[in-house]
């Protein structure tokens, strides 16, 4: 007899486990923030003794999703995001003049967004200016973060807009002693929620010294390399003016690539840089929403259905400040804007798509053997959906997940076996009191940095 603290009966659960299983009438026990079975309800519930039982109703279940690539520091300004390609932080100073208070509370906001749809786990490449503020709030909401500092040690002299954003800059030793203090501080193996790992900004803020500097790290303290790369044309151009090399064919001949690096959007890539990727077991993170609203080119230029095609795992991210945080918005995007482009159905299958939401996000995270699958040994990362709005009820509820009821109807989520979300209500604090703080701390940063609006009046 398995003794466990929680038995959840009757789901209609979607395992991503390695046979990508699906159970109609299934159960998870849990025991000691793991699953310790899980298998047809019939099968399941003789073999279990448990101290809580749930009976999920037939209510559609899944495992937390993998946000591979969110930056959190400034959502609380996101709306005034002008509707522009790029923008000047001169007279929109969104991420350089920021309060550890802000920064706090903007993380809070898109934590809390992200387990309302579904997302257990994500990760930085690197935006805090106060890591303990961003800490704090992952820890308030209760899931998953890999949060990390802002670190960057070269500065794009083409654009002012650009060097602006990406200051402060500081030397190359600096940022790799910030870069292992967090990697240190919150280790990636445990039982620690919020992980770090060797994040950098890249994109052309990073020197060669840093880049090496940080690939050392990761190889020495056993977590992956994640980092911004091939985000624009101009990026490319860069690269190649300075090295006479495309980005990624400089970190080939930096010796950066490997089965533990993670590069984020790579749309730029050509043919022979994502050979070099599949070549070396390097993961991607794919940002459809973030890339379309600035018009940089993801689905026009960019190469993913390639390079999940040819064994590339494709992860996906929701980015920053010019999307919501929601894992299934960019897993319905990938799985529909590349038909329409290309003119072939289907470029990305929902269930493709699905995976790139689950298993490629923890793979690409270092995280692969914990979380991304419901199984025996994972972490009790799970996701339920109500079951009292309009839904699928048959077997196969993949393609209903992606293009129709996507996060609409999350009802509960775990972490550890613990219920952060339960019935749609957040359970470590008081969230009616937190979107009181939230908007008036909005407001004040608004007035602050100027007020940035769009054309309409508004009258008082």
């Amino acid at each position: 007899m398995i003794d466990a603290d929680l038995l959840l009966r009757h789901g209609r659960i979607v395992t991503m486990d390695a046979q990508r299983t699906i159970l109609p009438d299934g159960a998870i026990a849990v025991a000691q923030r793991r699953i310790v079975a899980i298998g047809p309800d019939r099968e399941v519930v003789p073999q279990v003794s448990a101290a809580a039982v749930r009976d999920l109703q037939g209510a559609l279940t899944h495992p937390g999703l993998v946000d591979a690539h969110a930056h959190t520091g400034v959502d609380l300004v996101r709306a005034l995001l002008p509707e522009t390609r790029e923008f000047s932080l001169v007279e929109r100073p969104f991420s350089s003049q920021r309060t550890r208070e802000e920064e706090h509370l903007s993380t809070l906001l898109a934590c809390m967004e992200m387990v309302a749809s579904g997302t257990t786990l994500y990760c930085d490449t690197g935006q805090s200016f106060f890591l303990d503020a961003m800490v704090e709030a992952i820890d308030t909401v209760g899931m998953r973060g890999m949060p990390g500092y802002f670190l960057a040690d070269e500065r794009i002299p083409q654009d002012p807009h650009y060097d602006r954003y990406y200051s402060p800059t500081k030397p190359a030793d600096e940022c790799l002693a910030q870069l292992e203090e967090q990697i240190r501080r919150y280790p990636l193996r445990g039982d620690g929620r919020v992980r770090c790992v060797a994040a950098l900004q890249g994109s052309g803020t990073a020197s060669d010294t840093l880049l090496m500097g940080a690939k050392a790290i990761a190889h020495r303290e056993r977590v992956p390399m994640v980092t911004h790369l091939s985000w624009s044309a101009g990026e490319v151009e860069k690269s190649k003016a300075q090295t006479g090399k495309r980005p990624v064919e400089h970190f080939a001949d930096l010796g950066l690539l490997g089965p533990d690096l993670t590069l984020v959007h790579l749309i730029q890539a050509d043919e022979h840089e994502l050979d070099l990727v599949r070549q070396a077991g390097a993961s991607v993170v794919h940002c459809p929403a973030a890339a379309i609203r600035r018009g940089m080119g993801a689905i026009r230029v960019g190469r993913f259905p390639e390079m999940l095609q040819s064994g590339i795992p494709v992860a996906l991210g929701s980015d920053g400040w010019s999307t919501k945080h929601d894992v299934t918005r960019q897993a319905y995007l990938a799985a529909t804007l590349f038909n329409e482009f290309r003119d072939e159905v289907p470029a990305i299958t929902a269930e493709t798509a699905w995976e790139m939401a689950t298993v490629h996000g923890a793979r690409a995270l270092g995280m692969a053997q914990e979380v991304g699958s419901l199984a025996v040994g994972y972490r009790a990362d799970i996701v339920i959906h109500r079951r009292d709005r309009p839904g699928p009820f048959i077997e196969d509820p993949v393609p209903y997940l992606v293009h129709y009821g996507q996060s609409s109807t999350v009802h509960t989520v775990y972490v550890d076996g613990e219920a952060i979300l339960d019935e749609g209500r957040f359970t470590r604090f008081d969230a009616s009191a937190v979107v009181r703080q939230l908007d008036d701390a909005a407001q004040a940063w608004a007035r602050r940095i100027g007020r940035q609006r769009g054309t309409w009046p508004i009258r008082h």
